[in-house]
């Protein structure tokens, strides 16, 4: 059996990404890589596009990606599924309190 890795909050790093972006990576191994991010309302993430599915779950706040549902704002659950090439830009609406999302990809 494998040991269980863990990480305690005080032990990750977190980048900032752009203005109200920042990320801590929580596993990269060859073919998945998770990542935490906070986006601070009214910020976005740089707009990007993966050669692999992205998958988001909202773990806090209020998501919203303009290119989905009109902007449609996904609240603290909510899960979204990125298909390979789709372009996105992770955000939180301005008065929302900002958001923490956990996104999962292949890494690749």
């Amino acid at each position: 059996m494998e040991a269980v890795a863990a990480t305690a909050p005080q032990g990750q790093v977190w980048e900032q990404v752009s203005e109200g972006v920042s990320r801590t990576l929580l596993r990269a191994e060859p073919g998945e890589k998770r990542v935490l991010i906070k986006i601070e309302a009214g910020h976005t993430y740089p707009s990007h596009a993966h050669c692999t599915p992205d998958e988001v779950f909202v773990v806090a706040g209020v998501y919203c990606d303009p290119g989905v549902e009109n902007g449609r704002a996904f609240p603290a659950g909510s899960y979204l599924y990125y298909p390979p090439g789709t372009e996105h830009h992770a955000s939180s609406p301005g008065g929302s309190g900002g958001c923490t999302i956990l996104v999962w990809n292949s890494g690749k």
